[in-house]
Order: structure tokens, then C-alpha cells, then sequence
């Protein structure tokens, strides 16, 4: 099955979004379900046209038209910032209707992907991530049905036991327990403040322009949860070089949040267990996710080999 559309099919989806004639299609990425980012070049400019596998399954994996639809609704709260601005249809609608599929479109994002992060740029990501917390709190919508890929209260991590003791690689199996206790032990307060949060603020999901961030894109994990939760894997991601912690990269990141928003007591207390709970949490979901076959086995092996050092390192020293 081709994953992407003919050229023909983009300029109907072009038509329907009132994008003008279509000169160059650039395929960008391949998500889960055969889900598809392009970039459109036509005569009114330049825009990503995403191709959306959404179902009404209650399933813990599967995205409802609706689910999606809350997320632009968040990201139209927070639209001065640099992210995802949204495009509307002839008929008024965000999301559209394109044969077995659903299709968005919003405003292309200049920018590179980082292959390494300097001080500027961790500032940078400091300032995004604190005004975006400021701001987007103010967004009150909520919707039952949103995964909260890393609210692993009580009954989740009981949900998740059983799969997660499924493994048969012997790197897996070793480390399961390790990776629960992390969990349970550095899982985030009820104290802390709340709102909408990204939690995959990565190299692949970041825009640059030199040293001067340019987006943030791909909101599709968001939820309403911890601020905590979203500084943690912002660090691990993006300051854990060399499976080491960067302390010179997370004084420049804390110095940007904290210039647009300051933490609170208990989240100060917290950083250092928002950076462990953010790795473990994410070995445990994909714990979760191999016996289901929504990721495979290659990924949570190599977030055992990058970060599992890190989570060592932080245990064994205080950040001061």
C-alpha cells in the first residue's frame, strides 16, 4: 500500500484547504499506521500536510478524530508561539475527511533538526518550554479518552505489569524490575502544578535556525499532567549526551524556563526526580508496548543503553 499520496490527490487535498496550485511535494515522514508528513510547496506558499490514521477503538494505542481535534484546540490557546499553526477548510473544519483517512494541514516551519545541542540553544528550549507552560495553562478543555502516555498511577502500572514481564530478550527481562521501582519511586507528587504538556521535546520534533530555536512540532503525545513531567524528558533528551548528564546544558535550560516561568518549591525539589522518572517511565511504557508489537524490541534496548547510564549517575550524585 503506498503510504503517501500522488501528486493529483495533494492538490485535491490543496483545493479543499484553498492552498493554490501545487508546484513540489516533499515527503517528510512515516509515522504509526502508515500516518504521513509532507511538505507542499504551491502558489500561496508552504505547508505540512499530514495524513492521519484515526479510529474510534478504545484501545490504550489508537487516536480518535476527537482526541486529535482537542489537540489543535490546545495548540490555537498557545498560537504565538512557535508551533503547529492549524489551517481550516472551505467548510470551516481543521480536520477533513480524504477517502479511508483524515488529513490536516497547517503553515510550514522553517528550521533544522539539532544534531547537538549548544548552551544558547538549551536557553532557548528553556524559554519555549516555560512560556509554553505559561500559556498554555490557561487551556481548561479536558477529554477522558487522551492517552496519558506517562501518567502511570497505580492502577496503569498494574494494567502494564504483566506485558512488561513478557520479554524474552535477556536484556529486557534484567532489567524490568529495575525500571518498575525507578517508576514508583521518582513518580511526580500530586503538589505539582498542572497543564498541557508535550513530553517529547526531542532533537527530531525541534526546529532550529543556527542557535535560535524555530518550532516545536509534533504535539501528538500531549496531555494535560505535570509541568514536571515535561521538563524531565525535555533533559533527558536533549542533555544527556554521551549517556552523561550535561550539568552546564541544564543550568542554561533552567535559566531560559525559569526567565518566562518560575518553578515552585516543590517542583525545585522535584528536578532531580523528574529527570529519573523521565527515563524510566519511558523504558516502562515501551516495556508495555513490545508484547503488544507497537514498537519493537530495538528501541527499548537502545533507551537502556543511552539513558540507564544516566539514571546510574544522577542516583549516585546530587545536582547541585
Amino acid at each position: 500500500m503506498e503510504k503517501f499520496y500522488s501528486k493529483k490527490q495533494y492538490q485535491k487535498i490543496a483545493d479543499i484547504y484553498g492552498l493554490g496550485k501545487v508546484q513540489k511535494i516533499s515527503k517528510l515522514h512515516i509515522g504509526f499506521g502508515m500516518s504521513t508528513k509532507a511538505a507542499a510547496l504551491t502558489s500561496s506558499g508552504k505547508f505540512i500536510i499530514s495524513k492521519n490514521i484515526l479510529s474510534e477503538k478504545k484501545d490504550i494505542v489508537s487516536k480518535s478524530k476527537e482526541s486529535l481535534q482537542y489537540e489543535i484546540d490546545m495548540l490555537n490557546a498557545v498560537r504565538r508561539l512557535p508551533v503547529p499553526a492549524y489551517k481550516t477548510s472551505s467548510r470551516g473544519n481543521f480536520i477533513e475527511r480524504f477517502g479511508d483517512d483524515w488529513i490536516t494541514v497547517y503553515d510550514f516551519i522553517s528550521g533544522k533538526s539539532p544534531k547537538r545541542i549548544m548552551a544558547p540553544m538549551a536557553r532557548e528550549l528553556g524559554e519555549f518550554l516555560g512560556e509554553f507552560h505559561k500559556r498554555a495553562r490557561k487551556f481548561k478543555k479536558k477529554l477522558k479518552s487522551r492517552r496519558k502516555f506517562y501518567d502511570l498511577n497505580q492502577r496503569v502500572m498494574k494494567l502494564m505489569d504483566p506485558y512488561a514481564h513478557k520479554q524474552t530478550n535477556p536484556v529486557l527481562k534484567s532489567v524490568v524490575e529495575k525500571v518498575k521501582r525507578g517508576v514508583i519511586h521518582n513518580s511526580p507528587p500530586a503538589v505539582l502544578p498542572e497543564g498541557p504538556i508535550h513530553v517529547d521535546i526531542g532533537h527530531t520534533n525541534e526546529l532550529f535556525q543556527g542557535e535560535k530555536l524555530s518550532g516545536i512540532i509534533d504535539f501528538g503525545n500531549f496531555y494535560i499532567g505535570p509541568f514536571m513531567v515535561d521538563v524531565g524528558k525535555t533533559i533527558m533528551w536533549n542533555f544527556c549526551p554521551n549517556k552523561k548528564l550535561d550539568r552546564r546544558l541544564l543550568k542554561e535550560f533552567i535559566r531560559g524556563y525559569n526567565s518566562r516561568r518560575n518553578f515552585s518549591k516543590a517542583e525545585h525539589l522535584y528536578l532531580e526526580k523528574a529527570i529519573l522518572f523521565a527515563i524510566y517511565s519511558h523504558i516502562w511504557v515501551d516495556l508495555y508496548h513490545i508484547p503488544i508489537k507497537y514498537v519493537p524490541e530495538s528501541w527499548p534496548l537502545m533507551l537502556i543503553r543511552r539513558f540507564l547510564p544516566v539514571a546510574n549517575q544522577i542516583e549516585k550524585s546530587q545536582i547541585k
